[in-house]
């Protein structure tokens, strides 16, 4: 982008060179066309000089830490460079920030030298920070330069938009006695020092070959033989965290081109990214999938880890209506908005038999459908835009059709 402007002082000298040219034709005073030549010739020679330079520049930039939480602060380094074989005249620097984000993006770029020089580069710092979840692009770089006589500005942007991750916020949520009470061990808890300690060992009798390293000494001497260390292999327990983000569900619509702001969704994405933090931390290997696979983690060792999921869900947007996906879990959240009959009815369909679920639906859905859950088996807490997650998780427990 190349734009020019006159300054008032610029729009000044025009009006005053346009002036002393029709005052030189009315009053047949000849001397003022050389009013009129200096005044409109000190602004043209303005816009010459305003458009040499800044030429070539290259715009480096990162965050520290490029993925955060919600609120906390972000240092932004940005490296400006000269790469024309002409200086780069001061200029005053503005970084373009979403509207989301706030900080105070902008300042005095020096004069910068040739490339190659060693003034030639030029960094900066400054702070941002971000409430509102999602991935917020940075950039680009916005320089403008003016003339020595103050006539003319003019304003170019140089380098690409860099992304700057906040995570969705999150909240400690209570254990609750309704999970794990399947009859299969896959909706258990693991226990909470798997794999570390006498706990996790059992002692065999030793055979031929067992390495010595492996005697378990205090069995030894309580058996009176020789007992070799074996481990105990925990089967960890699995659970699915299911997202909806239809849009007709959370009541939202594009509007030149962007999704209207749904308080249900952003509920939604918040309680998902809870339990999901919930249940990793209690063993659980959590599969964590929208309907419209916009997500799709596997929270586990040798797979993803809980901030891969957090990345994703920060992304998340509504969408337009498509099949729930089918868990391979017998443990489900169900994260959603206003449920209609037939949504709550392809929800009940994907399920598998003998799944245990525990859904989280607004308080606009109506009796009928809370009713079609609740004899489906599922256990429903209903929330508010403003209810405390930490509660509704909590009313689980209760079968809470009630908003809290």
């Amino acid at each position: 982008m190349r734009r020019f402007r006159l300054t008032h002082r610029g729009i000044g000298f025009v009006v005053a060179g346009v002036a002393c040219f029709l005052a030189a034709a009315v009053m047949s005073v000849p001397a003022l066309l050389y009013a009129t030549g200096l005044l409109l010739g000190t602004v043209i020679v303005a816009v010459l000089f305003v458009s040499l330079g800044p030429g070539r520049v290259a715009v480096e930039r990162a965050f520290s830490p490029q993925v955060v939480d919600p609120g906390h602060g972000v240092r932004a380094r940005m490296t400006v460079t000269n790469q024309s074989s002409f200086p780069c005249p001061e200029a005053t620097w503005a970084d373009q920030l979403p509207r989301v984000v706030a900080g105070r993006a902008s300042g005095v770029l020096p004069s910068l030298g040739p490339a190659g020089e060693a003034d030639s580069r030029i960094a900066a710092t400054y702070a941002l920070t971000s409430s509102t979840r999602g991935h917020h692009e940075v950039g680009p770089l916005r320089l403008e330069v003016g003339d020595p006589f103050g006539l003319v500005r003019r304003q170019r942007l140089f380098g690409e938009r860099h992304r700057l991750t906040v995570l969705p916020h999150r909240f400690a949520l209570p254990a609750l006695r309704s999970v794990g009470l399947g009859d299969s061990g896959s909706t258990r808890p693991a226990p909470q020092h798997a794999g570390v300690g006498e706990e996790d060992v059992i002692a065999r009798p030793y055979l031929p070959g067992d390495a010595m390293k492996r005697l378990h000494w205090k069995a030894t001497a309580h058996r009176g033989e020789l007992m070799v260390r074996q481990e105990e292999h925990h089967v960890s327990p699995r659970a699915t965290v299911l997202l909806d983000l239809d849009a007709l569900t959370h009541g939202t619509a594009r509007h030149r081109g962007e999704w209207e702001y749904s308080a249900t969704l952003e509920w939604s994405v918040s309680a998902a990214a809870s339990v999901v933090t919930h249940l990793a931390g209690m063993g659980y290997v959590v599969n964590v999938v929208s309907h419209d696979h916009a997500v799709d983690a596997v929270v586990a060792d040798g797979a993803d880890t809980l901030r891969d999921a957090l990345i994703a869900l920060a992304g998340c947007e509504a969408s337009e209506r498509a099949a729930a996906p089918v868990p391979a879990e017998r443990y489900v959240v169900v994260a959603t908005g206003r449920l209609l009959d037939d949504r709550a009815a392809d929800w009940i369909a994907a399920m598998p038999p003998d799944t245990q679920v525990h859904a989280l639906v607004a308080v606009a859905t109506h009796d009928r459908v809370l009713d079609r859950l609740a004899a489906a088996g599922w256990r429903v807490a209903t929330y508010g835009p403003r209810s405390d997650i930490p509660d509704v998780w909590a009313g689980l427990d209760e079968n809470a059709h009630a908003a809290s």
